[in-house]
């Protein structure tokens, strides 16, 4: 397959999926109105999805010149990179919610980061596969990723109502006189 044509896929497949993703946050209450650390990880589960369609856009501009996408791949994996760091410790201490999500990113999402980085800093020689074919597939399974992540984080169970401290029924349910 031609690579500017691989790279037009995945830029309309993860602008797809960036669109669905907004619309099951626009559907899924919990997802923003669950508190700061929930829309965070709403936030990290978009940047999923438009960090790798952004850089197949723009792999696509240039691909015979390999500064151009070098750059733009290093600063893609930087910044797929820093968001997972930054985003994700807060996150995966609220509730099993968004902490399958942030293990799962942290796991594996900052170590693809991290080699898309390295693989566009460093050129591979004697392979069978260019260097812009390798970032393809972490591309890809990046791609993966960020739609398990989304599944993840969307379908889990929203954490239940914390009571209050001695034991009554929350202010909603009590009655006005009592």
């Amino acid at each position: 397959m031609d690579v500017g044509q691989f790279y037009a896929a995945v830029a309309g497949i993860n602008f797809t999926l960036l669109g669905l993703w907004w619309v099951a946050v626009t559907e899924r209450r919990q997802l923003r109105e669950g508190g700061p650390r929930v829309r965070r990880m709403a936030y990290t589960v978009s940047l999923q999805f438009l960090i790798p369609g952004a850089l197949s856009l723009l792999a696509q501009v240039a691909p015979e010149v390999p500064a151009f996408w070098r750059t733009a791949f290093a600063l893609a994996g930087v910044l797929g990179t820093v968001s997972i760091l930054m985003l994700s410790p807060e996150v995966v201490r609220e509730n099993e919610m968004t902490r399958r999500g942030a293990l799962l990113l942290r796991l594996l999402g900052l170590p693809l980061y991290l080699l898309v980085t390295l693989v566009a800093v460093l050129p591979f020689r004697g392979l069978p596969l260019s260097s812009i074919q390798i970032e393809g597939i972490m591309l890809s399974i990046l791609v993966f990723l960020g739609a398990h992540t989304a599944w993840t984080v969307g379908m889990a169970t929203p954490p239940e109502p914390v009571e209050s401290s001695r034991g009554s029924a929350p202010a909603e349910s009590r009655s006005p006189t009592g």
